[in-house]
């Protein structure tokens, strides 16, 4: 979204700035018009390397202010020692406000702003002691392009602001949805997004706690990160996977109770084949139908059912359990 904007702003700079650089090379102004071709040039290079890889966005605001920065000192530069020529003061104004808009937009504020004052500070009081007009005769045009600049400054600080909480929003929505431990969805964003008329299984390790009272709860801790990157590695696509507490888990996947017991043989089967965290770790499954029409607790209650009895009957095991069964149907072991 945010590169999108920057190709947007530089579509509309576009013909400004190729204006500014023609009248460059025609007043004979060189080194101004190499420095604006440069960074130019260098906005183009680092758009096209950004959008290869958006990871290189973050070094590329930074580039492309220290060359917008230099942009301006040397701006500021030419006009001190041609007063008028190529740029009077009028146009010159111009141009750092144009440098000062991409400071504000590609910086922190903390950053943008002092480089902006520190641009046209020097801006102001260059053009008082050199342009050969009387004392006052700029002042509108300053004061005009100083409340620009203050309009730009308080627009870009308000949007730093509005984006730091969205960005706590977005953390907050993910932290009250999502396992700390294992980067799941927990109890309440499964409980969101699922949706009838799919298997449901439920996951359990076997003697877990065995593995805490031995190794501690840090090697427990990773035991259950390996195990639900191991469960999630085997999913059909469509399934949903929430850790429900503890080293339980929770599992909606597409299918009928036929491939409800595929899977569950299939996820089990891979826990027992590798080693988690250095431990090996069983995983005791039960699992059911969950109707269209039925009631979350009732299909849960059924599966946390099939699940006892596959503990019951020895663990490292997947039992099955229809609406109509009086009792789980083992599947695997």
């Amino acid at each position: 979204m945010k590169l999108r904007g920057y190709l947007l702003a530089l579509l509309f700079a576009a013909p400004g700035l190729t204006m500014l650089l023609l009248h460059l090379l025609r007043s004979g102004a060189t080194g101004l018009a190499v420095t604006h071709g440069a960074v130019m040039c260098s906005g183009a290079v680092l758009t096209a390397l950004v959008w290869q890889d958006a990871r290189r966005l973050p070094l590329a605001e930074r580039v492309f202010a220290g060359l917008l920065f230099l942009s301006g000192v040397h701006f500021l530069i030419g006009y001190a020692l041609n007063p008028g020529a190529p740029l009077d003061a009028e146009l010159l104004g111009s141009v750092l406000l144009f440098i000062v808009t991409g400071l504000l937009l590609v910086l922190p504020p903390a950053w943008s702003l002092s480089l902006a004052v520190i641009l046209l500070v020097a801006y102001r009081l260059e053009v008082n002691l050199l342009s050969g007009d009387p004392p006052g005769t700029r002042q509108l045009t300053q004061w005009v392009n100083l409340g620009m600049f203050a309009l730009l400054a308080v627009g870009v600080v308000m949007r730093q602001t509005l984006g730091q909480v969205l960005e706590r929003a977005h953390l907050l929505a993910y932290l009250a949805t999502h396992d700390p431990l294992t980067g799941l969805l927990n109890r309440r964003g499964f409980e969101d997004q699922a949706r009838a008329g799919q298997n449901l299984l439920v996951l359990d390790a076997d003697d877990f706690k065995l593995v805490n009272d031995t190794h501690g709860h840090a090697v427990g801790d990773d035991v259950l990160r390996h195990l639900a990157r191991t469960v999630q590695e085997h999913l059909p696509p469509g399934s949903l996977l929430a850790r429900w507490g503890g080293e339980e888990f929770v599992l909606l996947a597409p299918g009928d109770q036929k491939d409800a017991a595929t899977l569950g043989e299939t996820l089990r089967a891979a826990v027992a084949a590798t080693p988690l965290a250095g431990q090996q770790v069983t995983l005791s499954l039960g699992g059911t139908h969950w109707a269209a029409a039925e009631p979350f607790r009732d299909a849960f209650a059924r599966a946390d059912r099939a699940l006892y009895h596959a503990k019951r009957s020895g663990k490292n095991r997947v039992d099955l359990q229809a609406a109509e069964d009086p009792i789980p149907v083992p599947v695997g072991r």
